[in-house]
């Protein structure tokens, strides 16, 4: 049984970091093939206290830590040295990937178990066709969508045959079809698991033996609760649309896979796409469709082989596509790069060379607009919080079209709707890249579908 027993944590205080104590007197069970979720609102420690029934906090992260974690009798520390007492998969996939490629990522903690060779190649080859990975198995990691790598650190999990299984926000990055099977993966229950979430819900029927919220303790939900999590309404966009519109026709690009030459190279053809300054669309795929593919070309990162971009009656390059088109990244450690919030701000502002006391005003107006402390130290961020930095930055730059890719896998719905308002008031296009059906068709009812880097009108 893994044992939670009063368990309080806070951050430890830096001179440049907000004190944060998240939870106090956290007390739960998970019986043996139990399914526990764990529902909270961004920012309020459900990755930390993932984190710390993985036994990395605070080892590798600072902190006040009392009460207890033990796995059938074991301290977390304990069962951490064994390796399969428990596995973890992450919020962040990136974070914890460490090996050059697929099968390499798979096989490693199998080969931390010594396991012998036919043993590890039975759980390599059923982990990688079961989420559909196969195809990829000796590509570089790096060349993975956020939807892939989400996979595999599931598989990676599967292989390690753990009696425990921690799941962080698990659901997210994954396409409705990889949703439906780690729902139906949980069902069989083959092990203990606990779930840590903010939406999804309708994929969670008959999962669950318990519920609990996380917001400052744990506290078992009750139905009117839980539907709060999941409750959305159509939203309303009162900008007005203008005759400016970023126009896509008969485009084409090859993207090979890098790291090997035999793989056969992805391919992206879209024949007509349009977005007005001022409309939300959004774009819907499966995992490894094109979708981030489609937008690094549109704001100038790849080069496309034919077909034309027109903004202004204009056949734009890629240069100047990056100065219209403002693409905030689904991983958000790829952009930020500066020790602190307002660095990352005010860095973001250098370009309209501002007076010192101008630059000042509008980062504090941006600090307080997106709600983020400028002395908080970018890397210990959370996730929904580095989100909301990247938003603050692309809004600093007044973009005419941002494209906002899984912007909503860190951020409940409300924080979601509030940033696309901010960022399209001014009159810019959203193209929102998304898994999340509900939250889709309450945004908007136009938009685009890609298919095996095929574009189609939604």
């Amino acid at each position: 049984m893994l044992k939670v027993d009063n368990l309080s944590f806070s951050y430890t205080v830096y001179e440049s970091t907000s004190n944060r104590v998240l939870f106090d007197n956290v007390s739960f069970e998970c019986r043996e093939n139990e399914n526990i979720l764990i529902l909270g609102r961004p920012e309020k420690g459900k990755s930390t206290l993932s984190m710390i029934l993985s036994g990395l906090t605070p080892k590798y992260n600072d902190g006040n830590l009392t009460g207890s974690v033990t796995y059938d009798s074991l301290s977390c520390e304990e069962a951490l040295e064994r390796m399969n007492i428990f596995s973890l998969v992450p919020q962040n996939a990136t974070d914890f990937i460490i090996t050059s490629t697929v099968e390499e990522e798979v096989v490693f903690p199998m080969q931390s178990l010594c396991l012998d060779r036919e043993e590890m190649k039975k759980r390599l080859d059923e982990a990688l066709s079961f989420w559909g990975l196969n195809r990829y198995r000796n590509i570089s990691t790096s060349e993975l969508s956020g939807g892939e790598k989400r996979r595999l650190m599931l598989a990676t999990s599967d292989v390690v045959y753990s009696k425990y299984n921690i799941l962080d926000e698990a659901f997210d990055d994954l396409d409705v079809s990889y949703r439906k099977k780690l729902s139906d993966r949980l069902k069989e229950r083959k092990r203990a698991t606990v779930v840590f979430a903010s939406h999804y819900l309708n994929c969670f029927d008959s999962v669950f033996d318990k519920v609990y919220i996380l917001d400052g303790t744990l506290a078992l939900a009750d139905n009117s609760s839980i539907e709060e999590f999941s409750k959305i309404e159509h939203v309303v966009f009162e900008n007005k649309l203008s005759s400016d519109e970023l126009i896509v026709k008969n485009l084409t690009f090859t993207h090979p896979h890098r790291s090997v030459l035999e793989e056969e190279p992805f391919k992206i053809k879209v024949d007509n796409f349009s977005l007005k300054r001022g409309e939300v669309i959004t774009l819907r795929g499966l995992n490894g469709s094109g979708k981030s593919t489609f937008s690094s070309i549109l704001c100038g990162l790849y080069e496309k082989d034919s077909g034309e971009i027109i903004y202004r009656s204009k056949s734009l390059k890629k240069k100047e596509l990056s100065r219209i088109v403002g693409y905030m990244f689904q991983n958000p450690d790829f952009q930020i790069f500066l020790p602190t919030a307002y660095d990352e701000l005010a860095f973001a502002l250098d370009y309209l060379k501002l007076s010192s006391k101008e630059k000042e005003r509008r980062v504090t107006e941006l600090l307080k607009l997106f709600r983020l402390n400028g002395d908080d130290v970018a890397s210990l961020m959370s996730y929904g919080e580095r989100k909301r930095l990247q938003c603050a930055i692309y809004y600093s730059l007044n973009r005419p079209f941002y494209i906002l890719d899984e912007l909503d896998s860190a951020l409940d719905y409300e924080e979601s709707i509030r940033l696309i308002k901010l960022l399209s008031a001014n009159g810019a296009g959203i193209l929102l890249i998304t898994h999340d059906e509900a939250f889709a068709d309450a945004i908007t009812n136009h938009g685009y579908y890609i298919e095996n880097g095929v574009m189609y009108a939604n």
